[in-house]
């Protein structure tokens, strides 16, 4: 199945409120982030303390960010995929291979990668409307 893009933010919420390894990984995570899925869509995730507090479906090139996950409408589609294909299973291989882009606080990327790999896997479910484990 081909991934739907635009996400549904409602769902996106939801669901990340809802998970137990994402609320795990980030409980200590304040952070702004900025995801560019391409020309298709861009939105601020803003968490305090690891959970949702914001999410702003309105994004300009003159809001702050701590964090920037961004990509061609193709890049996210293969990231986004049931089943990516190599190098596609997370955002670090496919900036390393495919010149997706992780960028801003790199400190904070590294320390929260876990919570930033499993908003990946996240994403993926709600671009394919079924739950991972």
């Amino acid at each position: 199945m081909d991934p739907t893009l635009p996400l549904d933010l409602a769902r996106l919420r939801a669901v990340l409120d809802g998970d137990p390894e994402f609320t795990l990984q980030a409980r200590h995570l304040d952070t702004t982030i900025r995801v560019v899925i391409g020309e298709t869509q861009s939105f601020r995730l803003v968490l305090r303390g690891g959970k949702v507090a914001e999410i702003d479906p309105v994004v300009t090139p003159f809001d702050s960010y701590d964090i920037q996950l961004a990509g061609s409408h193709e890049q996210w589609s293969a990231l986004l995929a049931a089943t990516p294909t190599a190098f596609y299973q997370d955002f670090y291989p496919a900036m390393l291979h495919h010149g997706f882009r992780i960028e801003g606080n790199m400190e904070m990327i590294m320390a929260y990668y876990p919570a930033i790999r499993r908003l990946g896997d996240l994403f993926r479910t709600v671009a394919n409307d079924e739950v991972t484990a």
